[in-house]
């Protein structure tokens, strides 16, 4: 599973740098983004939706959130 750790930054910046570790994933590879921006843990969702992937789940971690992806 790959990893990114957008805890610090505010949105829009969670939600570029997800985009851009999901472009270099095969399909059924798998991304767990760790944010701690509130704003992040509704955005990503939607645009994970929006372009045909799945999330596998949210899930409070700590102070932030875990938001696991499946890249289709």
């Amino acid at each position: 599973m790959h990893k990114l750790d957008a805890r610090g930054r505010v949105c829009p910046l969670p939600l570029f740098y997800t985009k851009k570790e999901i472009e270099k994933l095969k399909s059924g590879d798998e991304l767990e983004v760790l944010t701690d921006d509130a704003v992040a843990k509704s955005t990503i969702p939607q645009w994970t939706k929006e372009h045909g992937h799945e999330i596998i789940k949210i899930e409070e971690s700590g102070s932030g959130f875990k938001v696991t992806i499946k890249k289709h």
